[in-house]
């Protein structure tokens, strides 16, 4: 078989690039490996309850989400969450649920920091901007002290990269403070600068859960799309490239774009440059509970987003998602759904634990938090062996391999999660970059 371009990989990475590339052409393929497409996107509905395996929100936060959204005809189906409701988010001190604080007020009152490590924040101003790149934990307990790093930073990036912070990149994971900092020499200067210089991004969902936008990119490109269909190797020809599937048929093509995991690439890839640099990405487990509780069972309301925590809270789970505050069609109105996250890095043993096993000790430390009267009345439990790719200090030389590799075999392009961004809205803005710069 012949064909221009092939796209390996039926995610949200594969799928967005083939909407951007099918206003250029149609002379193109998508290869997924599974019997589905969507990839870490994975939602269905069950007993009332409309469950995400993989994120449960997206940011509407570039143009590329929005002409995606806009090609799909589905701007007016997108739920957005009451900003207002959602705005607590909670952190654990003492066994305790306390309010992140958002005010000037708050912040003052809150008991999550000290009054040194208040006053230290402040002297942010004077610490020199960094010149190189620099983990995470280095530069926060740099710029604002060894308090805010604990109690603040380590449970907000768990909940995105479930990763340790003195092995991820700083410039990578927070580039909004390292941007600032760059520019301003001082976060606390440049966010005052830019106040007000960009609305806030909102965050949605659609009715059905987000593998509903997956789906429905697939469905305009039924003809292109090949289900079941596993990559054994690549083989790079004079001008065009020879893929081999598991089956035994060759497609011969010009143009290759890859959005597959790293480990998934690496063992198809003919570089062994390439294998070697790939081999070193990591990925962190995590483990998805879902509990479902009759309203009877809350003792007290329970507001806000949810709740975060830290190494020293010593607790069986990484986070907590208040998934029917945060969006209220995923659950009967007489319901109420939580979403747990379990494992990363800092907890990747309990991810070898049996389901069960840890399903009952997530119970026993989380119903008394939440002061739940009853045991929940559905669970299920989904787990990612390889879930967040880690963005560690090495994933700059990861770059520059890659686009090395680029530059040296024409026309065959890597994109994904793993090295340009770990959001669905960067999987999109990257697909869409890649299609307006290669493709004329």
């Amino acid at each position: 078989m012949k064909v221009n371009t092939v796209i390996i990989g039926g995610g949200i990475s594969g799928l967005s690039t083939a909407n951007f590339l099918s206003k250029k052409t149609s002379d193109f393929l998508i290869l997924e490996s599974s019997n589905r497409v969507g990839g870490t996107i994975n939602s269905y509905e069950v007993d009332g309850y409309i469950l995400e395996n993989g994120p449960n929100t997206v940011l509407d936060n570039n143009t590329a989400i929005q002409e995606l959204l806009s090609d799909l005809s589905i701007t007016e189906e997108l739920i957005y969450p009451d900003l207002k409701k959602i705005s607590n988010r909670y952190l654990l001190i003492n066994d305790r649920l306390e309010k992140i604080p958002l005010t000037i007020i708050e912040f003052l009152l809150t008991p999550i920091l000290s009054i040194y490590s208040k006053i230290k924040i402040f002297s942010e101003i004077l610490v020199p901007r960094h010149i190189n790149d620099t983990d995470v934990e280095s530069f926060i307990k740099r710029r604002f002290g060894k308090e805010f790093h604990d109690n603040l930073i380590v449970p907000f990036l768990t909940g995105i990269y479930a990763d340790t912070t003195n092995k991820m990149s700083t410039k990578n994971t927070l580039r909004k403070m390292w941007e600032l900092e760059q520019k301003y020499g001082s976060i606390i200067i440049g966010l005052i600068k830019e106040k007000n210089k960009n609305s806030k991004a909102k965050i949605f969902t659609i009715n059905g859960g987000l593998s509903k936008i997956t789906e429905l990119i697939s469905k305009k490109f039924i003809n292109q799309l090949m289900l079941n269909t596993k990559v054994s190797s690549i083989v790079k020809l004079n001008e065009s490239y020879k893929i081999t599937l598991n089956e035994g048929e060759d497609i011969f093509c010009k143009k290759i774009i890859s959005t597959i995991p790293a480990y998934s690439l690496k063992d198809i890839v003919f570089d062994d440059k390439l294998k070697s640099v790939l081999s070193k990405v990591n990925y962190n487990p995590i483990d998805v509970f879902h509990f479902g509780f009759d309203g009877d069972a809350l003792e007290i309301k329970i507001d806000g987003f949810g709740l975060l925590t830290k190494p020293q809270d010593k607790k069986s789970f990484l986070g907590v998602l208040f998934s029917s505050n945060i969006f209220e069609h995923v659950s009967d109105n007489k319901k109420f759904l939580i979403t747990v996250l379990a494992g990363g890095d800092r907890q990747k043993d309990l991810c070898k634990e049996s389901p069960k096993f840890l399903e009952r000790q997530i119970l026993n430390e989380i119903l008394p938090l939440l002061r739940l009267r009853s045991e929940p009345e559905f669970k299920n439990h989904f787990r990612w062996s390889k879930g967040i790719p880690s963005y560690s200090m090495s994933v700059e030389q990861l770059q520059k391999d890659i686009e090395l590799f680029e530059e040296n075999n024409k026309d065959f392009y890597i994109i994904g999660n793993y090295h340009l961004g770990v959001s669905v809205s960067d999987c999109i803005k990257n697909s869409k970059e890649l299609i307006e710069a290669k493709f004329k």
